[in-house]
């Protein structure tokens, strides 16, 4: 596991965060580097998807470049956070690069003056973002490098934390 810091800790934390911001993007901005801190991770490996009300798509909420650029159709079949939302259930990868997926968002550059191609995401953990019983979004968090990196793989014990804190976000944003 990324963070050695008990759950209800970090939970506890993120609650704070969230509490003490107004607006949805003071919110997002305040809760994505404590959640790539817990994992270990840079925070354009957090990836947050807010559903709209009728369930047709999420929305990006973050990385913020992603915010401006689409969204994601809920029936997508091709994409693991609509089937996260669909499903309603946590997938654990660790071979994610080697699955079929919709990559178009990998490949766009998501910080400005840097003109190396974006590395793609080799490991992922997708969350639904649920509360009072139903999905409200997805938080994902990745280990992104090119083939045969030596990247930690995720554990069962980093997907019941991100469970946690999914809660968390559902219920403060």
């Amino acid at each position: 596991m990324s963070q050695t810091r008990p759950a209800g800790e970090i939970a506890s934390e993120l609650k704070q965060q969230l509490d003490g911001a107004q607006e949805l993007d003071d919110k997002v901005e305040r809760a994505v580097p404590l959640i790539s801190r817990c994992f270990g991770v840079a925070t354009d490996e957090v990836a947050l998807f807010l559903a709209d009300e009728r369930k047709t798509v999420l929305h990006f909420i973050w990385p913020l470049r992603l915010k401006q650029v689409g969204f994601i159709p809920w029936s997508s079949h091709d994409s693991l956070a609509a089937r996260t939302a669909r499903e309603g259930r946590v997938f654990l990868n660790n071979t994610f690069a080697s699955v079929h997926h919709a990559s178009f968002f990998e490949k766009i550059r998501l910080k400005d003056g840097i003109a190396a191609r974006p590395k793609p995401i080799q490991k992922i953990i997708s969350v639904p973002m649920v509360a009072n019983g139903e999905v409200r979004g997805v938080i994902q968090v990745s280990r992104k490098g090119e083939e045969g990196d030596e990247l930690a793989d995720f554990s069962m014990a980093d997907a019941e934390m991100l469970v946690d804190l999914a809660g968390v976000l559902a219920a403060g944003l």
